[in-house]
This record gives C-alpha cells, structure tokens and sequence, in this order.
C-alpha cells in the first residue's frame, strides 16, 4: 500500500489528526522506520495492511495528544508512583489470571484496554460510568469469542507493554510474523525511551484517577527486566511458571490464530513459526533470569500456574507478605469467588500439539535447560 513505507507520510497525518507537532523525546523514529519496513514485507491482507496503517497513524496521534496534554498540564509531571509490580513470565503461565486476581484489590492501579487504547483525556475518578470509551468496550466484550483462548475483561487489567510500546514505536507486534532481522532490533534495544514514555503514560492516567500504585503485566517484559528497574527503581516482580512443553506450543497455536487472521492464505509456515518462537521465548527467559540475578532476588516472588489454580488463597497469601500488603478478608472473598468463576475449561478447551509446529519435549527441554535445572515446573 504507497505511503505503508513512508514515515514521513504517516507522521505528517498523525500531526493533522492531533493538531500539533511535537512528538517529544527523541527514540522513537527508527523504530517507526523499522516497522514500516517490516510490515512492508509481510504477507498481509488488504484488509490487515490497512487496518496496521492506521494504527501506526493512531499510535503517534495519541502520543502527540500526550504532549499536548503534559503542555496543557505542566503538574503531571509532578505525579508521584508508589513502587509498581510488575507480573512477569513466559506467555499463558497464569500471567493473566496472577494480574487479574490482585486486580481484585482496589490498592492497585491497572490498565484497562480502553485507556491504553486511548489514554487522552485521563479517566476521572467517579465518573468512568459515563466515559464512552468505557461503553465501548463493554460493547466490544460481548462480542468476544476467544475466551477460550485468553481471558478479556473491558473492566480489568489488559498488557500494558502490548498497549504503550507502540507509542515509542518498540512494539513487538506478535498478532503479525515479523521479520528476523526486526525481531533482532528490536530484542538489542534497551528500551530506555520506551519506559520512560511508559511511565509519562501512567503518570497521567493516574493524575485524576488514582491510586498511584501501579499494576502491570506484558509478558514481552522479561527480554526487558533490566530497563524496568532503571526506569523503575523501586519496583517489585511477580514471576510465574509453567512446563514450557505446555507453554511453548500453546503460544505457537495462539499466534498461528492472529497471524491466519491478518495474513493471505497459504502465506504461514506453521513448522518454522513453532521454532522461532520457541528459539524467541527460550532467549527470553535467559535474558530475564541474568537480568533478575543483576537486578537482586529479593525483588522476586514465584508463582507457578499450578498453585494459582489449585490453591489460590495459599499462593497470594505468600504474595502479599511479599510485598508487605495486607490481603483483607474482602480481596480474600472475591479471589475464592474469581478461581470459581474461571476454572481451567470454563471457556472452552484450547487445542494444540508439539508436532503440528515443529516441536518435540526433548527441543524444549534443551532450549530451556537451564530454567528447568532452577525450577520444577508443572
């Protein structure tokens, strides 16, 4: 499509959407420019070409209006955050499920999709009923059909990097099969401009809508553990569990299921998909588990999916001594209430196998050789 390739183009649009120019701090246009690029080569559909267009064009029209809105609102920048917690692990190891059950405490801020999406004007406190962006979303949840898959909740916690990196154009984009050598850029950054535009982001939401400790999961964050804690300095991690030979090929199911979506047909190699991303997740934990002996143990608490599943009040007990909180008698009711509600198969069963991407136990188990020599994993 002419102008997919052509930042100048996309950048220009963005400014007449927003009605005003300046982008803030520099870090973001290569990334802007390897993206372009990258989704250039990709087997996309007319429909998919158009539609990552726009949201390109939507992502710098958005940081735009949060310049605006700094400009407009010089005390934001004043806005203090309680020390973050960060719920990080390999995808579909309860990452979800751990941030939705402490998102049942209301001592922590999370990111609902809807405010990622369009975080400019900043909720109000007691008057998100009204927000019609709230409506929206409530909207767009009833038609949701991949439950059975990932959980969506329009009122809950959604991935807070898959919503913000985008505005600092360091998006991992895992809907589309990016090229490699966009996969390599983008693994060699260290984010630093990512994060602080990402903690410019939250500072703002919570300006009107408090509280100001935050609560947040991506599991892209463990290639990045390094740059959270400089950003971050006094920030906390949950870190969950799982058998990777559970972990890996339900990964590879997910996104052969977004990548069909947005690609031609016959243009996916469900083979080479299963090994790239069990070579990317397995460089993953290397990362994050160098990153996490550099950054200090005891800003770290396991959990294993199994426990979150089997013996929630147990596991979130040790969660909450962790991180010196109180677990009352109330967030106690609605955790016992949310394991009941959303019990393994309760959506429906999500189907996969090893073999049909290319895999085997003994790959996985020699990919992730040393995570399993450190954690007995179910």
């Amino acid at each position: 499509m002419q102008g997919l390739s052509d930042a100048q183009n996309v950048t220009a649009r963005a400014i007449v959407l927003a009605g005003c120019d300046d982008f803030g701090a520099e870090g973001w246009r290569e990334g802007l420019e390897r993206s372009l690029d990258a989704f250039a080569r990709i087997p996309l559909t007319e429909q998919a070409r158009a539609a990552v267009q726009q949201k390109i064009v939507q992502d710098l029209t958005t940081r735009l209006q949060i310049e605006q809105w700094y400009k407009q609102h010089p005390d934001t920048a004043a806005q203090e955050m309680e020390a973050p917690v960060f719920v990080v692990g390999l995808p579909r190891t309860g990452t979800t499920a751990t941030v939705a059950m402490l998102a049942l405490d209301p001592a922590f801020r999370f990111l609902r999709m809807w405010e990622g999406q369009e975080p400019v004007p900043p909720p109000v406190a007691g008057e998100e009923e009204s927000d019609p962006r709230v409506n929206a979303a409530r909207e767009a949840a009833r038609a949701y059909e991949k439950g059975h898959i990932h959980l969506f909740d329009p009122d809950g916690p959604e991935e807070d990097l898959a919503l913000l990196a985008g505005l600092d154009m360091h998006a991992y984009h895992g809907a589309y099969p990016m090229p490699d050598d966009y996969v390599k850029w983008w693994m060699a950054e260290d984010f630093a401009s990512t994060y602080a535009f990402h903690a410019r982001v939250l500072k703002m939401l919570q300006s009107r809508r408090p509280p100001n400790r935050w609560l947040l999961k991506s599991p892209p964050h463990l290639f990045k553990l390094d740059a959270i804690a400089r950003q971050y300095p006094d920030a906390r991690f949950i870190m969950t569990h799982r058998d990777p030979c559970k972990v890996i090929p339900s990964v590879a199911s997910l996104h052969h299921v977004l990548h069909s979506e947005r690609c031609l047909p016959g243009s996916l190699d469900k083979l080479s998909s299963g090994r790239k991303l069990l070579a990317f997740w397995s460089e993953g934990m290397r990362r994050g588990l160098a990153a996490r002996t550099q950054i200090g143990e005891e800003r770290f608490i396991d959990v294993f999916n199994e426990d979150v599943i089997h013996r929630p009040l147990e596991t979130f007990e040790r969660v909450y001594a962790h991180l010196g909180m109180d677990l009352t008698p109330q967030v106690r009711a609605r955790l016992e209430e949310y394991s009941s509600r959303n019990a393994p198969g309760a959506f429906g069963k999500h189907r996969y196998t090893l073999e049909e991407y290319g895999l085997s136990q003994d790959a996985i188990h020699e990919a992730f050789g040393d995570y399993l020599g450190r954690f007995a994993v179910a």
